[in-house]
């Protein structure tokens, strides 16, 4: 009985903490590879587009989505930055080694009614490095 009530508190408190513990794919920052997206977004969400791809993001619920456009074997990259209000910086990069022709997105957490800017980069998957980037796009939060 004793390892009952041990075991069952111990699952209560794990419970807790899951509770309590934000989501990291949320609120990430740095670098996060984009998950194959059920979602196309609108054209008007889409403020960097280059023979390479399409960068978009959208305010409302605050998704990025990206389009490799190119069959070049090169994935692609959003390299995003968003000022707090407190005047700090949050930074990163979002990229998609899925090929051409598939709509990938991350959902992200911002503060509200302020902007995020964001470029369309060529990435590096071995060195973890964007680069050839064009933009920047802006969003409102």
């Amino acid at each position: 009985m004793r390892i009952r009530k041990f075991l069952a508190s111990g699952v209560f408190a794990s419970a807790l903490v899951l509770g309590v513990t934000p989501s990291p794919a949320s609120a990430a920052d740095g670098l996060q590879r984009a998950g194959l997206s059920s979602t196309v977004p609108d054209d008007g969400y889409c403020a960097v587009i280059d023979w390479d791809g399409k960068a978009c993001f959208d305010g409302y619920g605050e998704w990025f989505y990206l389009l490799d456009d190119y069959d070049d074997h090169v994935p692609i990259a959003i390299r995003w930055s968003h000022q707090t209000l407190n005047g700090s910086w949050r930074r990163g990069v979002i990229y998609s080694d899925r090929g051409p022709g598939v709509w990938t997105s991350v959902n992200k957490s911002f503060e509200e009614n302020l902007f995020v800017s964001y470029e369309l980069c060529d990435f590096d998957v071995s060195t973890k490095k964007e680069y050839n980037c064009v933009g920047p796009g802006w969003g409102p939060t």
